[in-house]
């Protein structure tokens, strides 16, 4: 008869510092939820808001449970931080890229539009279900979103870009400390 060796221990668990698999799970919906927010359907967007928001929330639970100045500590805190800091970068990009839609949509493509509902009598719009006026300037929207294209995709990029930019260049510095085991010098930190 032949013995089996005894089994190899997994030299990945037996290495791997306590909570590492906790945080690498964090910055794995981190990731998604970045992914999701640039794509180009609201669903997405919403499933991404969601996702940030149980972020958030599990890296807090995550921080509670851990001991202080632990790996769980420090990279739950540097999310925490992470995600709060670009809610707040996020209120001055949003209003310069409003500033910047107001100044530079054009609305003409509406005007054949509007023409056609003022003919209409002032008794027929307060009374016309939704439907039936949206149905007047729905021949518009198409002519107005080839107009405004260019001053669409700008918008996003001034209300979205700094504040993806920032949590990208955070979530490559973190993750890429968490991958190793290791923490971060000062998690609270800005950058």
């Amino acid at each position: 008869m032949t013995q089996k060796p005894p089994p190899t221990p997994d030299v990945t668990q037996a290495n791997k510092p306590e909570g590492q698999s906790t945080i690498l799970n964090l910055y794995a919906v981190f990731g998604v939820s970045m992914i999701l927010s640039v794509m180009p359907y609201a669903a997405a967007a919403v499933l991404s808001l969601i996702f940030f928001l149980g972020l958030l929330i599990a890296a807090y639970v995550v921080r509670s449970d851990a001991a202080k100045d632990s790996l769980k500590d420090n990279h739950a805190t540097f999310i925490i931080r992470t995600l709060w800091i670009a809610a707040f970068i996020s209120i001055p990009t949003t209003l310069a890229a409003a500033a910047y839609m107001q100044f530079n949509i054009d609305y003409t493509a509406f005007d054949p539009c509007i023409e056609s509902l003022a003919r209409q009598s002032a008794s027929w719009l307060e009374t016309a279900p939704h439907m039936e006026i949206y149905a007047f300037v729905q021949p518009c929207v198409e002519t107005f979103l080839e107009m405004n294209k260019r001053e669409f995709i700008m918008t996003a990029l001034i209300a979205g870009g700094p504040v993806l930019a920032y949590m990208a260049f955070r979530f490559i510095k973190g993750l890429s400390r968490a991958i190793r085991g290791y923490r971060l010098a000062n998690p609270r930190t800005v950058l």
